[in-house]
């Protein structure tokens, strides 16, 4: 059974902005998730209700509500958790 993903605000405009070659891993890996909807590795506080995998060096973060995905957003590994803790 094929889960929904619901793409927040800041994972639209990560994927409207790159390079198409990176755009398509993503999505590759969003279609993945989809599929199997878990949370790969919780993050640390006060981020502890996101879950986040791996697309080379770029980070999903994101919620897994009953087959729902929810990303919150898409980033280079060193800026993303700044950015995640700024908008809570």
């Amino acid at each position: 059974m094929k889960c929904n993903v619901e793409l927040r605000k800041k994972a639209k405009k990560f994927l409207k902005n790159y390079p198409r070659d990176i755009v398509r891993r993503v999505e590759a890996r969003l279609e993945e998730l989809s599929e199997n909807p878990v949370c790969e590795e919780k993050l640390k506080p006060p981020l502890q209700e996101l879950c986040k995998t791996r697309v080379g060096s770029y980070r999903i973060a994101y919620l897994v509500k009953p087959c729902n995905i929810i990303v919150v957003d898409i980033g280079k590994r060193g800026s993303i958790y700044d950015e995640l803790k700024h908008s809570l």
